[in-house]
This record gives C-alpha cells, sequence and structure tokens, in this order.
C-alpha cells in the first residue's frame, strides 16, 4: 500500500515538473514572437522613414535644377553670383529657406533636422509644389525636410558649374524613427557641358583642341576628369543623433 502511494506521488511530480517546462517552453515562444513581431514592425517602421527622406533628397534636388512653382528669386540662389544667399545658420527667408553657407562644423550637424517648426528647414514641397501623404496607417508621421549647402571640392573649377550638399531627414510612422540621408549634387554652368568639362577651343568641346607639338605633328590635349550633372553620390548618415548632441551649440 506504501509503495503503490509512493508510486502516485512519485507519477505526480514528474507530471507537475513536465507542465512547468512546458510553460517554460510555451513563454519562451511566445516570447520570441513578440520580440520578431516588434523588429519587424520596427524594420517597416524605417523602411518608411528611408523612403521619406529619399524623397526629400530628390524634392531638393528639383529645387536646386529650378522648380515652376518656386519663387523667382529661388532659382536665382542657384547661379554662379547667387553664392551670397547661403549664410552661416540657413537662410530662413521666403525665397532663401534652408541655403547654408559650408563651415565647419556643417549646418546638417549643428541645426536640430528632427524640430517640426525650425525655419531653417525646407519641408517638402516647400517650393517645388510636390505633395506627400503623411500622418495614417503606415505613412510618415511628419513630413520630410531637408538642407542645402553650397559647397566648393577641391580640385572644383567654376566652369564645372555648382555643387551643393543636401541634407534631408525622414521619419517612420513614429517621430522616434528617423532616417538621415545626404546626396552631393552638381548643378552645370547655364552655357556647360553636361558632362563636367569644357574644352580648351572655346566651344565646348568635351575632347579638347588639337595642336601643333613642335615637330608638325598635332596632338590632343589630355581629357579632363568628367562629372556627372545631378547627383553624383549620396548615402545615410547614421550616426547623425551623436554627431548633432555632440556639436550643438
Amino acid at each position: 500500500m506504501k509503495t503503490r502511494r509512493s508510486e502516485s506521488g512519485l507519477a505526480l511530480v514528474c507530471a507537475l515538473m513536465l507542465m512547468l517546462a512546458a510553460m517554460v517552453i510555451g513563454l519562451a515562444v511566445v516570447r520570441g514572437g513578440f520580440v520578431l513581431l516588434a523588429a519587424a514592425r520596427n524594420e517597416r517602421d524605417r523602411d518608411v522613414a528611408w523612403a521619406a527622406a529619399e524623397a526629400a533628397l530628390r524634392d531638393a534636388e528639383h529645387d536646386i535644377a529650378g522648380a515652376a512653382d518656386a519663387p523667382p528669386d529661388r532659382a536665382a540662389h542657384f547661379s554662379p553670383a547667387g553664392a551670397g544667399a547661403f549664410v552661416d545658420g540657413c537662410g530662413r527667408g521666403e525665397d532663401d529657406r534652408g541655403l547654408c553657407r559650408a563651415r565647419s562644423p556643417p549646418a546638417w550637424q549643428t541645426l536640430d533636422l528632427t524640430a517640426g517648426n525650425n525655419p531653417a528647414l525646407v519641408p517638402y514641397g516647400r517650393f517645388t509644389g510636390a505633395t506627400l501623404a503623411i500622418g495614417h496607417g503606415v505613412l510618415p508621421a511628419r513630413l520630410p525636410a531637408y538642407v542645402i549647402e553650397r559647397i566648393a571640392p577641391p580640385g572644383a573649377t567654376a566652369r564645372q558649374g555648382g555643387f551643393y550638399r543636401i541634407t534631408a531627414i525622414g521619419f517612420g510612422s513614429r517621430i522616434a524613427t528617423r532616417v538621415v540621408l545626404q546626396s552631393l549634387y552638381r548643378l552645370p554652368p547655364p552655357n556647360g557641358n553636361a558632362d563636367g568639362h569644357e574644352g580648351g577651343n572655346g566651344n565646348g568641346n568635351a575632347h579638347g583642341d588639337g595642336h601643333d607639338d613642335g615637330d608638325g605633328n598635332p596632338t590632343t590635349r589630355p581629357q579632363q576628369r568628367q562629372l556627372p550633372a545631378g547627383r553624383i553620390g549620396w548615402g545615410e548618415i547614421a550616426n547623425w543623433a551623436e554627431l548633432h548632441a555632440h556639436t550643438r551649440p
């Protein structure tokens, strides 16, 4: 009788241990599922922010190229004579908003790109008339924005046109999710060649002109490096928040 009771008690203990193990495994599975779901939501939200930032880059490039809906003086700021519109702290007026002088530290680090009421930032569509849906479901929580710096890359000449650094920020469906992208954009001179160089004969020939080497043999000047018109390169500033925290006044 005692043996049967002992066996029954041992079986009960084993059953309880198995139930406890099953519960632990079940909780781990459920917890892992929630973690994966949260990761998927975060990744989706980041994709939304990335797409918004990329849209802001394109909007800024259209702004530089000359948007039909922009104020007349806006396009003049991107001409060879318009360098004066790019100022320290960035322009904040009707036609010079978001135009920044290149300095150290750069404006894209010192400015608070996350501030929705920052008058130095150009909201999406401000000068191009473009529209972007925001604020519902998986749409961005806020319009993306950008600033433009006029820069002078090493070796660049006036004959190659103007060079601009665009920094854009995009938001996910949550304000806390943000992506900062940056691109380098080249605007050819009004009468320049789209490939970024001109020949020495004054007619914009990209291949240079022939000349005599002194022995009656014609030679050709070496071809200069070609630069594309428009976007030259771009990338993400993944550590913008840390750079801003380090450089802000």
